[in-house]
């Protein structure tokens, strides 16, 4: 070991090698410094989806206003702890923003005069009937650590899928960038992976250090970092001189190679400054590190709507259905609490129920009319932001992306108003697919939703187009769907918008607030630490029911 080698700390070298790979890299480098020791079964908490105590509800009269998966949830515990449950539902579509759409469903937002309805063609032996013809318009995905939905989705008999959240093919698109053509994300990691080792192994010591590495250890971890950013040994220095230089090529291919003849061409590397340039290395790079977006994540076969209707066809007491407890077409406008017994009222009134849990999005809750919000509570409601979000879907005429980009799931990034094309992870090679043609949410879906369905078409056709050159024509155009949350009846927008963090206050008055009156309990995704996911309705339920389940026990 040479003396003037850098001097580095552990954490400094973790933290910068998270910095460039995520928790990967910091694992590879702990493991090479040999600081990573045993590790120790998870433990198993209580049953995620245990059932109320056996006739504790008996007697007891409940409303559920919503037939979302949080009333849907509500409705079948209590139900199964004995209550005489009714679920109010102000639709005709049981599942609130869980919407899959097949051939020939309908829906319509508050402003349009006629519905849209989902239509598929055939294509090749593909009929528009076909089961993998579908388009999660609502929720799309479910990550590995949503354990109660996981749970209820083994108990209801609901199958999973793998759903591929990231695929090193997916394209990377900015029109200040590049031209505007896109880049496959593998390219874009594999380069600045480089570029960043490179420098970090040349970092100099710079004072001030809390703890140094022993010498050995920075041979194993310059080791790690030579191998982990390819870089090539030239005197006494590691440099990247591209993914291409050592070995078969990280980045990929621009030509393939085949025989013994065709040696195949890489892609160029890109600099330093053209992977920053690009802009996406502040989300999309890395977003699969996230804790809710792992490269793999899972999906109901057939459609999300599996997991409702999994629900739907639960058994309740009496030889019931939890569908059999929805009453389709009946939106509340009123709940009032009158000696100790509250009246819900909708097209007419249902008479005296014990308890209702209420599963509206927050500021709709507060514009019910009625003695059962408190001015506090109603300002409070009425203060959580819900962030718009919009989607867009098509039927490809083929699976181009497949075929032509050799993409297999996943997701393109654009910064294109229509922000993301999903690609289906299931039924590869099959004739034809189903795209999510655009995902876009807050200021871009604020303004995508203000454009007519036609236009939403238009402008998704382009920003396809910028990803898939001659786009229009390798979808069925004519047949497109739109949808946005915030315009669709009796919704607010896509979800509360991580009102924790955002608003943290509100969250706060909302999350200590007592049941209204002890007799209105809260649920729903925009009640949990989970807005936007399943995993935050489900909870929301178990709290409710749980909390009315000791309100009935303390009365006697």
């Amino acid at each position: 070991m040479t003396t003037d080698r850098p001097t580095i700390t552990r954490r400094q070298l973790l933290r910068g090698i998270g910095a460039i790979g995520g928790a990967g890299a910091v694992y590879t480098a702990m493991h090479a410094m040999g600081l990573l020791g045993g590790g120790r079964a998870l433990a198993r908490g209580p049953s995620t989806t245990q059932a109320l105590p056996a006739r504790s509800m008996t007697g007891k009269r409940v409303l559920v206003i919503g037939a979302g998966l949080a009333g849907l949830c509500a409705g079948m515990r209590l139900a199964r702890a004995g209550a005489d449950v009714e679920i109010l539902e102000a639709t005709n579509h049981v599942g609130g923003r869980s919407l899959t759409l097949r051939q020939g469903d309908s829906y319509s937002e508050w402003d349009w005069n006629t519905p849209t309805t989902m239509k598929f063609e055939q294509v090749g032996d593909v009929p528009p009937t076909d089961p993998d013809n579908y388009l999660n318009a609502g929720p799309g995905r479910i990550p590995q650590h949503h354990e109660r939905l996981i749970d209820y989705c083994r108990e209801l008999g609901v199958k999973l899928q793998p759903y591929l959240f990231h695929d090193a093919a997916n394209l990377m698109q900015n029109d200040d960038w590049n031209g505007g053509k896109p880049v496959q994300l593998r390219r874009l990691k594999n380069d600045l992976r480089g570029h960043l080792s490179e420098m970090m192994a040349k970092v100099q010591n710079q004072g001030a250090l809390d703890k140094l590495v022993d010498p050995s250890e920075v041979d194993a971890f310059l080791g790690m970092l030579q191998h982990f950013g390819q870089l090539s040994a030239e005197g006494a220095e590691l440099v990247y001189r591209g993914s291409a230089t050592i070995g078969y090529p990280r980045a990929g291919y621009r030509v393939q190679p085949g025989d013994v003849k065709t040696p195949g061409r890489p892609w160029p590397t890109l600099s330093l400054d053209d992977v920053l340039n690009s802009d996406f290395w502040n989300s999309e790079m890395f977003n699969n590190l996230e804790n809710f977006w792992q490269a793999t994540l899972m999906q109901p076969v057939d459609g999300m709507d599996m997991i409702v209707k999994g629900f739907q066809r639960a058994s309740v007491p009496g030889g019931k259905t939890v569908n059999d407890l929805v009453v389709p077409g009946e939106p509340v406008t009123r709940i009032d609490v009158v000696d100790d017994k509250v009246l819900v009222t909708g097209k007419r009134q249902r008479g005296h129920a014990d308890y209702v849990v209420a599963t509206l999005s927050a500021p709709l809750l507060a514009q019910l009319e009625g003695n059962f919000l408190n001015p506090t509570v109603k300002q409070v409601l009425s203060s959580v932001y819900v962030t718009p979000a919009c989607k867009v879907g098509w039927q490809g005429r083929s699976r181009f992306w497949e075929n032509e980009d050799r993409i297999y799931g996943g997701i393109s990034w654009t910064k294109d108003i229509i922000n993301q094309i999903w690609y289906p992870s299931y039924s590869f090679n099959s004739p034809t697919g189903v795209l999510t043609g655009a995902y876009n949410r807050t200021a871009d879906a604020a303004e995508f939703q203000k454009l007519s369905r036609s236009e939403r078409i238009e402008v998704a056709l382009a920003g396809g187009e910028k990803l898939h050159p001659g786009f229009r024509e390798k979808v069925f155009a004519e047949n497109g769907v739109t949808i946005a949350w915030a315009k669709m009846p009796y919704q607010a927008g896509g979800w509360a918008n991580d009102t924790f963090e955002t608003q943290p206050e509100v969250f706060t008055q909302m999350a200590d607030a007592d049941p209204i009156n002890r007799k209105v309990f809260m649920a729903g995704d925009w009640f949990s630490y989970w807005p936007g996911w399943q995993i935050g309705a489900l909870d929301s339920a178990h709290l409710a029911t749980d909390m009315m389940h000791r309100e009935a026990a303390n009365r006697g």
